[in-house]
């Protein structure tokens, strides 16, 4: 039996033959009448056909791709012929954001820049830098393909390169990437390994195996990327703890931090000796463990989130600690010393995404299901919003300002590919950004908001 497909031009209320000025102007004005912030959850539902609808319709190859498979299951009545539409311009300046092919938002800082239709499965993983032309974009897949991207500043794109992780160490999807601060390297990295690329070519540099360390996750661990004056380019990596006692492995990585350096000129087994964070005196032996790491750009700053059972506490707390892991040395050996420890709750509440500044200033991560707490790892405070459910595909993103905080929430129907923009100094949501499909991936860069979408597509927000 074949399966009955979506009838879009009765969702849209236009004929078979209707032009792309006469779908547009309908999209319009479905737009207005069940945009969600007017229509409530109701709305949002609609709101989701409509896009679907219009994303098809609204394109030429795709809408003939479709009308060859409708018209072999409907009726459709009418010669597919249509005439030629004129170029159109919005009867509403204003009414701009409702214009787009694929994406609408409600008013606010951003406005649609351009689309990057890749080849990649579902972008996984993204970060972006600026540049003189614009902005350079990086994007991961689940099959551990990448592509870069230049966008510059008239909305052109340039495809400048292609990376892929290492398969001799078993094709993972790519969960994290992070650019060099000039842009030159390129890193990324999932569980079972870690690997550099030139950003230039996207020939593969160095790879680093972690299957002996105790990786849980991909914010388990963190990674920055260094180009000295003199061209020496290096990688620094804070990884779980990797003990000389391979009977209980793990049970000391998920307790310590080993920080690592590897220069890329120097032999690719070859490694600095590790300067090693421990959450607590080793000769202890309660509960701690780390459940995420992050580094900042400069290499200066770790910070972590951990789980400790802690004194005077009936149940297990999260705690976040920031790390000046480039002390003075004292008898020959760099001794990190933790700066602030902050009590940020239960353990069982605080969940991923997680987020954080480049600097490390500031973390982000999901507390209560439905909350989202800020911790500023300087001055050892927290805020918190209330994001609505937040799940296993939920994603959050912060910008390199720290001014605002990105979050697509759960996979429902009502929010999938809805993404909210909120001001992280008032905690109130400022814009609201709808996509036809689940967000995979987020990143700011300095000025641009970039959505991964899972229908393969980068949508630029500018």
């Amino acid at each position: 039996m074949i399966d009955r497909p979506e009838n879009y031009y009765a969702i849209l209320g236009v004929p078979p033959n209707a032009d792309l000025d006469t779908v547009k102007r309908a999209y319009r004005q479905l737009a207005r009448r069940f945009h969600p912030d007017l229509a409530g959850p109701e709305g949002a539902l609609e709101m989701k056909q409509i896009n679907r609808a219009y994303a098809v319709l609204g394109d030429q190859e795709k809408r003939e791709s479709y009308d060859a498979i409708l018209s072999g299951i409907i009726d459709m009545r009418q010669p597919l012929v249509r005439p030629h539409s004129r170029p159109h311009v919005p009867d509403d300046p204003n009414d701009v954001e409702f214009s787009g092919l694929n994406t609408f938002s409600t008013r606010g800082p951003f406005r649609a820049g351009p689309i990057i239709q890749t080849k990649l499965v579902v972008p996984s993983a993204l970060h972006s830098r600026p540049t003189v032309h614009g902005v350079q974009i990086a994007a991961g897949s689940l099959d551990g393909q990448g592509t870069l991207w230049q966008v510059h500043h008239d909305g052109k794109v340039t495809e400048t390169t292609n990376f892929a992780v290492d398969p001799a160490l078993t094709v993972e999807a790519l969960r994290e990437l992070r650019f060099s601060q000039a842009g030159s390297l390129l890193s990324g990295w999932n569980r079972l390994g870690l690997h550099v690329w030139d950003a230039y070519s996207g020939t593969r540099l160095w790879s680093y195996p972690l299957t002996a360390r105790a990786v849980s996750a991909h914010y388990s661990l963190d990674m920055s990327l260094h180009v000295q004056p003199d061209g020496k380019r290096s990688v620094s990596m804070a990884l779980p703890h990797l003990n000389e006692d391979t009977r209980t492995p793990r049970s000391w990585g998920v307790r310590s931090t080993d920080i690592i350096h590897h220069g890329m000129e120097q032999p690719t087994a070859k490694v600095s000796d590790a300067i090693v964070c421990p959450e607590e005196n080793t000769d202890r032996r309660s509960f701690w463990a780390i459940r995420m790491r992050a580094l900042s750009q400069d290499a200066h700053t770790l910070v972590t989130l951990s789980c400790a059972q802690i004194p005077h506490e009936p149940e297990q707390m999260a705690i976040i600690r920031r790390w000046n892991i480039t002390p003075k040395k004292t008898l020959g050996h760099k001794t990190p010393h933790i700066e602030a420890s902050i009590l940020m709750g239960r353990c069982e509440d605080c969940a991923p995404p997680y987020a954080a500044s480049l600097d490390a200033s500031l973390l982000a991560f999901v507390y209560a299901g439905s909350n989202i707490r800020l911790c500023d790892t300087t001055t050892g405070t927290y805020s918190e919003i209330t994001s609505g459910t937040m799940g296993g595909s939920a994603r959050i993103a912060i910008s390199p300002d720290a001014q605002w905080l990105a979050v697509a929430r759960e996979d429902s129907e009502v929010s999938e590919g809805v993404v909210d923009l909120w001001s992280i100094t008032t905690g109130q949501i400022i814009q609201k950004f709808y996509h036809p499909w689940q967000v995979s991936a987020l990143n700011f860069s300095e000025q641009q908001l970039i959505v991964g979408l899972t229908d393969g597509t980068i949508q630029i927000w500018q």
